[in-house]
């Protein structure tokens, strides 16, 4: 049946029985491809001497095209992404092999053919380069992560490389499609490979003109159609924990409500009433009216309290306010527990990436060892720079001042209290203690659930993942 390319025989019997190919045309994932136009794609390109494609199963279930190319003679080593580029501008995406392999020469048989069971596997490293510089990189990296199967992944680590294939490329852009509400044409994967060019490839808008990690109101997704979900920050200023929200709280747009003076040094708010005011402004940028759903963790929840006040003196209501471990102030802490230094500043970006500085040793913090921290957890805070820090600790010290001080009245909206129960049992009272405590502050009802989690670890992945799934479902309640 040389015609076809089948290998047959005719029994005496009448039946045909299929014995294989003469060719090297396989079957991938439903589709026919001829390896050898691949081989013939890849010889096109003035580095490439030899070229060959095989499908390889490495681990069970998870087959993939790799190609292993020889250098020119006299030539310089074929480029990986120039590879890449050349075969996805001339095939279809099914035909673009998963990873390219670059060999001094391809082994061969005793009578001088393609040994293909010679063909080394390939390796796909783990992420060893800069780490996510914004919120939105942050994201990215995780998700890039978590459909490569890999610890970490940093932001010019290349998918296809790192072993990103056709059914796990189709898996992450429908990841960041449902994340980040952003409507990306699959074949944009192929062209922007990394997290620091997909982040580049999608809009999800723009800040309020400040620098977007900095700004006042920082924009975490844009795009949706359910009302949007405004996280204030907690007492250090910063937004940005509130990112991994996005993987569960989908279909809706997400901002971060955050303090002034972190871009600039500027005038900063007196009074909790002005910074209500101020970020009410910020909020009505992108939702002129309500009704408005508010988050916070820690102080947050105290500052969406106080824009509810605010949102219902002028005849508007929160129709929600979230609450992650934080009751309404009664009365101001005593002694030194309100003053803020530098040293509280390091301590409270550790602890947004879930880093106990009690667990470091005796002595202070210093900005070389909380820098390596950060940087090891992936997080967007590694990019801040160091000349920030001073304006960081004015900034949770002016906060924590207004924090203290503040002393709020009854509000009329649905409290969700998501209470810290580092022991699920033995701390079952403080679910009690935080219903108790917002009861007298709000008109309607408290719904109170617990995290298994201490207060610093709230928005670390585990327990932002609990708290995520419960508002997946209990936002879809309020308008």
């Amino acid at each position: 049946m040389y015609r076809t390319g089948d290998i047959a025989r005719w029994r005496v019997d009448g039946e045909l029985e299929f014995l294989g190919r003469a060719d090297h045309q396989v079957k991938l994932r439903g589709h026919r491809i001829e390896l050898g136009e691949i081989e013939t794609v890849l010889g096109e390109v003035p580095e490439v001497g030899q070229a060959a494609v095989v499908v390889r199963e490495d681990s069970v279930g998870s087959q993939q095209l790799v190609a292993y190319v020889v250098a020119a003679p006299g030539g310089p080593v074929p480029l990986v992404g120039g590879l890449r580029a050349h075969v996805g501008g001339s095939l279809p995406e099914y035909m673009v092999p998963a990873a390219y392999v670059v060999l001094d020469a391809l082994p061969l048989t005793p009578n001088g053919k393609l040994d293909r069971a010679a063909l080394p596997a390939p390796e796909f490293g783990t992420a060893a380069g800069r780490g996510p510089r914004t919120p939105r990189e942050e994201v990215l990296c995780g998700l890039f992560a978590e459909v490569l199967d890999l610890p970490k992944v940093g932001i010019d680590d290349n998918f296809f490389e790192l072993g990103g294939n056709s059914i796990r490329s189709a898996l992450l852009v429908n990841r960041v499609r449902t994340t980040f509400a952003a409507d990306i044409p699959l074949r944009v994967l192929w062209d922007a490979p990394t997290v620091a060019q997909l982040a580049e490839r999608f809009s999800v808008g723009a800040s309020d003109g400040d620098d977007e990690q900095f700004g006042v109101l920082l924009p975490l997704r844009t795009g949706g159609e359910g009302a949007p979900l405004f996280c204030v920050h907690p007492v250090g200023g910063l937004s940005s924990v509130y990112a991994g929200l996005l993987r569960y709280v989908t279909g809706r747009p997400v901002y971060g409500l955050q303090s002034r003076g972190l871009a600039t040094a500027e005038e900063l708010p007196d009074t909790m009433e002005d910074m209500a005011a101020d970020y009410l402004a910020h909020m009505r940028r992108v939702q002129p009216q309500g009704p408005y759903h508010l988050l916070g963790w820690s102080m947050g929840a105290n500052i969406a309290q106080a824009i509810a006040l605010l949102l219902e003196q002028e005849g508007e209501e929160a129709a929600v306010l979230i609450s992650l471990d934080k009751v309404p102030v009664t009365e101001a802490p005593a002694g030194d527990e309100a003053a803020i230094d530098e040293q509280d500043v390091y301590a409270g970006l550790l602890s947004m990436v879930g880093a106990d500085p009690a667990e470091l040793g005796e002595g202070p913090l210093t900005a070389e060892l909380t820098w390596e921290i950060l940087e090891r957890a992936g997080s967007a805070l590694a990019g801040i720079e160091r000349g920030h820090v001073s304006r960081f600790a004015e900034v949770a010290a002016n906060n924590r001042r207004i924090e203290v001080s503040w002393r709020p009245a009854p509000v009329r909206t649905t409290v969700l209290a998501f209470v810290a129960t580092p022991d699920p049992v033995a701390d079952r009272h403080l679910v009690r203690q935080s219903a108790e405590a917002w009861r007298p502050f709000v008109t309607g009802p408290v719904e109170t659930y617990q995290v298994t989690a201490a207060h610093a670890e709230m928005t670390r992945p585990g327990p932002i993942a609990e708290i995520g799934r419960v508002l997946a479902e209990r936002l879809a309640d309020f308008k």
